[in-house]
């Protein structure tokens, strides 16, 4: 360990704050260290370190030295825009899914397809949904197929302990799929015993059950959650029905830990002009299961993470739900598998720390209508239909990275290598710097190189009025970025500039005066714009007004000219605003959450079968409630989703709800 002239020990510490030995100007030793990190910074596996950001899991190190010199995050948070959202907050906020959440807590771009999760699609920055890498506890659950998928994640927000928002590139971290931003989904047990009942009713139909439970002791800990939700719809055919049930264990031994998840999600849902505005009445009903076993072993400087993991899921989409035409051949039939491992070390240091590691993942994808021809067709679980298509696809990829600590600065750099069996060798690197000016300012700037790689509906499809490319190649960027951080104990404030440099962008093109759309890989798309987030922390203040955030986001791409139409790539939210209000006197608690979005480029409004005009995307302003009293362990709550009732569309000819109005009763008890 490292000695300094001036030491000051700790027998015990928890759940605390690093900042306050900023003051001892010194070194500060703390034996027996329960804490928790997080994964933004590291490369596909986080580490149990004084310089780290949350990693999930609890470990009792004997004796750890702090650096007061050192603020408690890694160079990630220092030096790119990470928005972490807690437990605490998650339960405030007026959401009942993943996606509504998420467009509450950050000006993030989530153009939904109904609501309360029945679909949605993450967008950070001009960026498309296949550009978002989604994570669960660290693994990589996005699906190969489409980013339509990636938030077919089988738990609700009771079960969340909190979500990591990266805005910006990620690849050198996480690899393929992080090209403009990451999203980390955290489940955690604790052993409390702590639990809660909850219960949701609303207008349409809307009903909404959740159980969760917190079991175990010190080190055998376990924590399971079920939901299930369904609504008859807003309007025609947007009902929808979903079950979650999920489990996470952890079990703590000699400075090691062993981790293991598992889910399961049942869903189906009318899916209403969802793919094209001349078939109303279709449907789709998805299957997720995942499940991931992780070991952590920690000991003097050093860590060691290893994983291993595995994701099913299956997609049925029925273009008629009923009444099919007499063209009509059948329903596309999906079905991907992804598995993998990695492994992790760490070496940490007084002036810095050094990582490396390698991750193996396999894609498949078995299907009526994606890939080549099976030499054996498959038959699809419960119904009397074959797979009769299939592809997969390998890859392997290690990475190395470095990070300093002197005095006032931050800098690291890395580099990762990606092989694939269809796409070849890939490099990305990235550099990042930060710098104390002040005790609560700091300067950063960075630039990192990101690429995604086709999925297989970009590379197979093939409808009606959409044609895949199983040519296409990996689209790449390179960002820039620079900003300012401070941080006080009453105000946050982080702003960002981003410049990103897109080649061989894959988008869904067609000629003005033709009604099919293919896949292409376009030669150039730049975009920019900024960041902003500002929150203020009232709860002293005396003003029953206990946070104010507010996110702004702007954003203009530009293409190269091109007499093509693009489908995905120029809808994007030029100007995005949000604001949420806490308020609370006594037991009663008002959360208010206004939204001002205005989107880029244009849509064909479906008129009839020979009629389509290019329509603008309107400007939109929504404001969501909810309002509520807690006793004892009881909390009710009366919420009301766009309470002005705007008419909006997020994607071209799906109408969004009107205002939607309902009550919930939670119940938490300790066994």
């Amino acid at each position: 360990m490292f000695f300094s002239n001036m030491v000051k020990r700790f027998t015990k510490w928890s759940h605390k704050g690093y900042g306050v030995f900023e003051s001892f100007k010194t070194v500060v030793t703390i034996g027996v260290l329960p804490f928790s990190y997080c994964l933004l910074a590291m490369p596909m596996a986080t580490f149990a370190q004084p310089d780290s950001v949350a990693i999930t899991k609890n470990v009792d190190i004997e004796e750890v030295v702090v650096n007061a010199s050192k603020k408690a995050s890694t160079y990630s948070e220092l030096t790119r825009v990470v928005r972490v959202v807690n437990r605490d907050e998650l339960g405030q906020l007026k959401a009942t899914a993943l996606g509504e959440l998420l467009e509450q807590v950050a000006a993030i771009d989530i153009r939904q397809r109904g609501t309360n999760g029945v679909q949605a699609d993450i967008n950070f920055r001009g960026g498309s949904f296949d550009q978002v890498m989604v994570l669960l506890n660290g693994i990589n659950i996005t699906d190969p197929q489409t980013g339509h998928h990636n938030l077919n994640i089988p738990i609700n927000i009771d079960a969340v302990d909190r979500i990591e928002i990266l805005q910006g590139p990620g690849a050198r971290e996480y690899g393929a799929g992080a090209f403009a931003g990451a999203i980390n989904i955290i489940t955690k047990p604790d052993g409390s015993g702590r639990g809660e009942l909850s219960f949701f009713a609303g207008e349409y139909g809307l009903t909404k059950v959740s159980a969760s439970q917190n079991i175990g002791s010190k080190n055998l800990r376990s924590f399971i959650a079920t939901s299930y939700d369904r609504s008859d719809g807003y309007i025609e055919n947007t009902d929808f029905k979903n079950l979650n049930v999920y489990l996470h264990t952890s079990y703590s031994f000699n400075k090691s830990e062993l981790n293991f998840f598992a889910g399961y999600q049942d869903k189906g849902f009318g899916a209403n002009s969802f793919y094209t505005p001349k078939y109303p009445n279709q449907y789709e009903a998805t299957r997720a299961i995942l499940g991931s076993l992780g070991f952590d072993r920690t000991w003097n400087n050093f860590t060691v993470k290893a994983a291993g993991y595995y994701r099913k899921h299956t997609d049925r989409f029925e273009l008629f739900r009923t009444n099919p035409a007499s063209w009509y051949t059948g329903h596309n039939y999906h079905a991907t598998d992804v598995y993998g491992g990695k492994l992790s070390v760490g070496r940490f240091y007084q002036w810095g720390k050094t990582e490396a590691g390698f991750e193996l993942r396999r894609e498949e994808i078995l299907s009526n209508k994606f890939g080549s021809p099976l030499t054996d067709s498959v038959m699809v679980w419960g119904e009397k239909v074959y797979y009769k298509k299939g592809d997969s696809r390998n890859h392997f990829l290690a990475y190395a990275t470095q990070g300093f600590f002197f005095e006032q600065f931050s800098f690291s750099l890395g580099g990762q290598y990606n092989h694939s069996n269809k796409f070849g060798d890939i490099w990305t690197w990235g550099a990042d710097l930060s710098y104390n000016l002040f005790k609560n300012i700091r300067p950063f700037a960075s630039v990192n190189r990101s690429f995604r790689l086709p999925t297989f509906t970009d590379l197979y499809y093939q409808g009606p009025t959409n044609i895949g490319n199983p040519n296409l190649k990996a689209e790449y960027a390179t960002t820039y970025e620079s900003g300012l951080k401070l941080n006080q104990n009453i105000l946050r404030v982080e702003i960002a500039l981003f410049y990103r440099q897109g080649t061989d962008i894959i988008d869904w093109v067609k000629p003005a005066n033709e009604t099919v759309w293919t896949t292409v890989n376009y030669t150039k798309l730049n975009s920019w714009g900024s960041n902003i987030n500002l929150s203020v922390n009232t709860k002293n203040l005396n003003i029953f007004t206990d946070k104010i955030t507010l996110s702004y986001a702007y954003t203009e791409s530009e293409k190269d000219k091109s007499e093509l139409d693009s489908y995905y790539v120029l809808d994007y939210l030029r100007h995005c605003v949000t604001l949420n209000t806490r308020h609370a006197f006594k037991n009663l608690y008002l959360n208010l959450t206004l939204r001002y979005q205005d989107r880029n480029g244009e849509y064909l409004k479906f008129i009839d079968s020979n009629t389509s005009i290019p329509t603008s995307y309107p400007d939109v302003f929504l404001m969501d409630v909810r309002a509520g009293y807690v006793f004892k362990k009881v909390n009710i709550y009366f919420d009301v989703n766009n309470i002005f009732g705007n008419q909006y569309v997020d994607i071209a000819n799906v109408i969004q709800p009107g205002r939607w109005i309902g009550l919930g009763v939670s119940y938490r008890f300790d066994l």
